[in-house]
């Protein structure tokens, strides 16, 4: 039987105040791990910035989930990127694919994959995908290949023209 997870150990909480030794002998080690705490905390906040590039998202994915090449079980946490999408108009009934170029291969693990769409005119926006529990010619499909992003509508969305889709993903098993 496993020991219990303690949810402090995954918190990225930091205290504003800790009371530190009083000799100089044992405040650098204090003073180090407080140092040690702050960098933690500070690095797994997700990051704001959606932009059109790979970068890092400040997420880190839970380890041990994939077998490393030897056949261990990596304890790593994985790292989680971020990329941006403009997709642009939505389709009118059927499919528009635009590149992504992320490299999507064996090591390639899709984490999140959502988008939003605009219509400026109308003042209208929804997020995707999509599903109208109504009419399922409404619904808005969002899929991801090797090479594209694709937008699957069943009536005429081109007037939504401003479309984000935001892709996090790992390239590490």
């Amino acid at each position: 039987m496993s020991a219990p997870l303690d949810s402090q150990n995954f918190e990225s909480y930091v205290p504003v105040y800790d009371v530190a030794p009083e000799s100089m002998e044992d405040l650098r080690g204090f003073i180090v791990e407080q140092f040690k705490r702050h960098a933690n905390a500070i690095n797994l906040r997700e990051i704001g910035f959606f932009l059109d590039q790979e970068l890092l998202s400040g997420k880190a994915f839970i380890p041990g989930a994939n077998n490393a090449a030897g056949g261990s079980t990596s304890q790593a946490y994985r790292t989680v990127l971020r990329k941006v999408i403009n997709f642009g108009a939505l389709p009118n009934a059927g499919t528009k694919s635009v590149p992504h170029e992320i490299t999507f291969d064996a090591n390639f693990t899709l984490v999140q994959m959502f988008a939003s769409a605009t219509d400026p005119v109308a003042f209208i926006a929804f997020p995707l995908p999509y599903a109208d529990p109504i009419n399922i010619l409404n619904a808005v499909a969002l899929t991801m290949d090797a090479t594209n992003v694709n937008i699957t509508t069943g009536i005429n969305y081109s007037s939504f023209t401003r479309c984000f889709v935001v892709i996090e993903y790992m390239q590490e098993l």
